[in-house]
């Protein structure tokens, strides 16, 4: 028997051949592959001729195969069976494996732990490591897969994805704004305990947020007052105790507006300088891991 080249057709006809083969029969092979009984016949048919030999014995109400037959049935089985285990492990290496993140600390706990279980009931072959840090990652000596920064997205040599803007806006509990009559009145603020998170992103000054919120608005700050934290959930919280004010973030603080546990005593709300962005390193970019981390982070973008 000459095979000859493995064109669609050929591919195609093998196929069908298997399954009439495993069945005996042309008409259960054309139910399980949504043909007619004609187009198996005709498939077989192109095959032999193709192959220069004859398959099946016909007869009336029977089918048989001929040596040749047999022979290229346990070819065909085997390898269409190798092919098939090959892919499957292929679509399983795909999103299975670990996947190592680097993530803000109050971006992890604000945004994305709450939805962290969607993305787990998603792809629950994957064995995701989060780790909370501010500083950006050395990809060249350690071994995260990817990471979420708050920055501008300049990073060179890095492969760069943009997740979405961040705007920032004062906040503080009900009673604390009624007591120092914050109201619609943000000069009252020289008055206030301004509650500080010291590093908001990479390289960051203690001040920078407050600083950046109050040139925006034309609005004067007290000197030297106020509280500093090193993770913005803290600051947020020390807030919500009545402590003072805090610089609330977008994306951190809905739940708490929607609660009540926060009040935006103003409305002047800022866009921030700084966006979210995925990074990895440019060989990782077509990972299936992280494409699906990705591809998860725009879904959810769009649903919260």
């Amino acid at each position: 028997m000459q095979l000859p080249r493995l064109t669609g057709s050929i591919l195609s006809g093998l196929h069908c051949f298997l399954i009439a083969a495993d069945q005996m029969s042309f008409t259960r092979a054309a139910e399980i592959l949504c043909l007619t009984q004609s187009a198996v016949s005709h498939k077989i048919k192109n095959l032999e001729e193709a192959l220069g030999v004859t398959l099946f014995i016909r007869q009336p109400r029977r089918l048989s195969l001929t040596d040749d037959g047999k022979r290229l049935k346990e070819v065909v089985a085997q390898n269409f069976g190798d092919l098939a285990n090959e892919l499957r492990e292929l679509r399983t290496q795909e999103l299975c494996g670990d996947l190592n993140i680097s993530v803000p600390p109050t971006f992890a706990q604000r945004w994305l732990l709450p939805r962290l279980k969607r993305f787990i009931d998603k792809y629950p072959s994957l064995r995701i490591h989060l780790r909370t840090r501010n500083e950006l990652v050395d990809f060249q000596t350690e071994s995260f897969d990817c990471a979420i920064y708050f920055g501008n997205g300049k990073h060179s040599g890095l492969h760069v994805v943009k997740l979405m803007d961040e705007s920032m806006m004062p906040v503080c509990s009900h009673d604390y704004a009624k007591r120092h009559h914050l109201y619609g009145n943000p000069a009252n603020l020289t008055a206030c305990m301004l509650l500080h998170d010291a590093a908001p992103w990479a390289k960051a000054g203690r001040n920078d947020e407050w600083q950046y919120w109050a040139q925006q608005n034309g609005v004067l700050l007290p000197d030297g007052t106020g509280c500093t934290f090193d993770r913005a959930d803290l600051s947020l919280q020390a807030a919500e105790r009545g402590i003072g004010v805090a610089m609330g973030r977008a994306s951190f603080i809905a739940e708490q507006l929607e609660s009540g546990r926060l009040v935006a005593p103003f409305t002047l709300s800022v866009p921030s300088p700084l966006t979210y962005y995925l990074v990895c390193r440019k060989e990782m970019a077509t990972s299936p891991r992280i494409k699906a981390f990705i591809d998860w982070l725009e879904e959810m973008k769009k649903v919260s």
